[in-house]
């Protein structure tokens, strides 16, 4: 069990680490934008897409770690 938790938290730190890419990104752009700079709003786009996409990994990684724990609190009930 203690391998498959270090897997689920190294999975989960890469999608944290790419979700906070994203977010970084979004940032500059956002500070591009209000210092008058004309960034490319198709890119602030993919930047979203990257932020949701990631986020929705992270809470589909943390749900498959949660549903045995669930199954096990169940079962002991």
């Amino acid at each position: 069990m203690s391998h498959h938790n270090n897997h689920i938290t190294h999975a989960l730190r890469r999608l944290e680490k790419h979700y906070d890419e994203s977010d970084m990104k979004m940032r500059d752009f956002l500070a591009a934008d209000a210092a008058g700079e004309e960034p490319d709003p198709a890119d602030f786009m993919k930047m979203l897409e990257q932020h949701s996409v990631s986020r929705r990994a992270m809470e589909a990684q943390t749900k498959l770690h949660e549903k045995p724990l669930k199954t096990v609190l169940t079962e002991a009930k």
